[in-house]
This record gives C-alpha cells, structure tokens and sequence, in this order.
C-alpha cells in the first residue's frame, strides 16, 4: 500500500511528459526564399508608381574647369516651404504630377503641373511643357528615391542630388 502513491505519481508524471510534444521547426530551403522573394518584388517602374513623392534632402555640389570640386551643400533648408512640401507623382501610364501640395509659392499658379516620364535602366527622364530633365537614378527602393541631375555650362559643372521619401 505503500508504493501506491508513489507508483501513481510516477504514472502521472509518466503520462505528463509523453502527452509534451516537441516543436518541428521547418527548416525552408534558400532557393525557395530567393524565389518568394523574388516574386514579391517590384520592379523599377512599379516602385516609382507606387505612391508619392517629397522631398527630403537636396545638396548641391559645383566644380570650374581647372579647380577641384566643391563639398556638397545641402539647399533644402534655403527652400521656401511652398517647395519643400511638394508631391512628385510618377503614375503606372507614365503620367507625371508635380502637385503645390498645402502651400502655393504663387496663388495664381495652378496646383499641379503634368508632365511624362520614363525609366529606362538608371535614367530616368522627366518631361513638362517648355523642359526636359534627365536624371540619374542612384537609389530606387519602396521608401527612397535618389537622384542626381548634372548640368554643365562654360563657368564649370553643378550636381544637384535630390533625395525623395514617401
């Protein structure tokens, strides 16, 4: 009678360990992540689309002929406001909207401006009524947009990099 109770706690505790069952971790094999992955992906294009666009750093960086270049100058916070807000809309038909968003810089300027664009490669080319611009395209992921626009005339060559986030 004595080796009852302890007959029965050895069967319970018997009983509590097989009813514990271990975890299977899944062991996922790496082609299969790259292949998910990669079909989750967009392309270029896709991300450009993908929503709107502002502005959120913008240096400037200029080099004369003979004399070495300059350090970058970040101009954004030399912006007016009205600038700064601005929303650049790259739509999936290749439609560009560049809209004033809350602040005007004039009143009497319409609140969007349309244009085209076109990403070819890591250029991307931006066109509206009286101008062509050509960029290139330096970062393109979900959250950020860089680009770098290079003009050159006789007094030397001025890069402006222009950083976008949605």
């Amino acid at each position: 009678m004595k080796k009852l109770p302890v007959f029965l706690s050895l069967l319970a505790s018997t009983l509590v360990f097989a009813s514990c069952e271990k975890e299977i971790e899944e062991i996922k094999d790496p082609a299969q992540e790259v292949a998910a992955a990669a079909a989750n992906a967009q392309s270029n294009p896709e991300l450009l689309a993908a929503g709107p666009w502002h502005l959120a750093s913008l240096t400037l960086a200029s080099a004369t002929p003979g004399a070495s270049a300059t350090p970058a100058v970040d101009i954004l916070p030399r912006m007016k406001a009205a600038q700064r807000d601005n929303l650049h809309t790259f739509k999936a038909d290749g439609t560009y909207v560049l809209d004033e968003a809350a602040e005007k810089a004039y009143a009497e300027a319409p609140q969007q401006l349309t244009g085209s664009w076109k990403l070819t490669g890591d250029s991307l080319t931006i066109t509206q009524p009286n101008v062509t611009r050509h960029f290139f395209v330096e970062e393109l992921s979900t959250t950020t947009l860089r680009v770098k626009l290079t003009q050159a005339s006789a007094q030397g060559t001025t890069t402006y990099t222009s950083v976008f986030a949605r």
